[in-house]
């Protein structure tokens, strides 16, 4: 059994690039920034607590 797959033409005219603001990627690195210091605050305590 074959299966045929047919676009129409106007479809990719129709079609918008989602466009991303600058101001979601700012909160995106922001996120990334603070997940690595918890992360490095969570090491921190624990190298801190097994040495004490």
């Amino acid at each position: 059994m074959t299966t045929r797959l047919t676009v129409q033409p106007e479809f990719r005219a129709k079609s918008n690039k989602a466009e991303r603001s600058g101001d979601i990627r700012r909160k995106a690195w922001l996120a990334v920034f603070a997940m690595s210091a918890l992360f490095w605050v969570v090491v921190g305590m624990m190298i801190w607590r097994f040495w004490s």
